[in-house]
């Protein structure tokens, strides 16, 4: 009983002994694809400037100050969804369009124009707007409950870029106040670059 005791000590203390294991190597990070770089633009000084979160599509945001009776102001963000297919302009116009009551889409105002090498298409459309306050559910893919917001506006553009996908840019809220900052979303989307 001893000897086990003393072989059990003995083993113990060449374990200790030895130098420390080697750290397992990190695990290899995902492969991920040619890095974009960045869409650049310029806000209005009128806007104020929000924390985007850390990841995920959403790469800006902005507030636009209310006017006139409006109760709130208005929400101005840029997404970038990648160079693949989520950054098809139809496939977010549709998803834009699904957040007012009725055809939007078939009522939307559709514009395009360049801006050096860029191509931009802008779509504006108003009504109510329905906004999820939870997970999409069903066969539809819709909230089990929504805030509806009569008399928004939505002012929205694809900048399509040759080699950096297609940017996002979605101004969104009480029609007036959407009405009194569509000069100044113009105005960002002709400083991209």
């Amino acid at each position: 009983m001893v000897s086990r005791y003393l072989a059990l000590l003995l083993l113990s203390l060449v374990a200790c002994s030895k130098s420390p294991a080697e750290p397992d190597p990190p695990p290899a990070a995902a492969p991920q694809g040619p890095a974009v770089t960045p869409l650049q633009w310029t806000a209005p000084a009128a806007w104020t400037a929000q924390d985007p979160p850390k990841g995920g599509p959403k790469k800006a945001a902005y507030k636009a100050l209310k006017v006139g009776d409006d109760k709130e102001d208005a929400d101005i963000e840029v997404f970038f969804y990648g160079t693949g297919a989520e950054g098809d302009p139809e496939k977010r116009f549709k998803e834009w369009f699904d957040q007012f009551d009725g055809d939007a889409g078939a009522k939307a105002k559709r514009e395009s124009f360049e801006v050096g090498a860029l191509k931009v298409e802008t779509v504006e459309v108003s009504g109510t707007y329905k906004i999820a306050l939870g997970p999409p559910v069903g066969p539809k893919k819709r909230a089990a409950m929504q805030m509806v917001k009569e008399n928004f506006r939505l002012v929205g553009a694809a900048v399509k870029t040759p080699d950096r996908g297609t940017w996002f840019f979605k101004m969104v809220g009480p029609s007036d106040t959407v009405q009194a900052s569509r000069d100044a979303f113009r105005t960002t989307l002709e400083s991209a670059k």
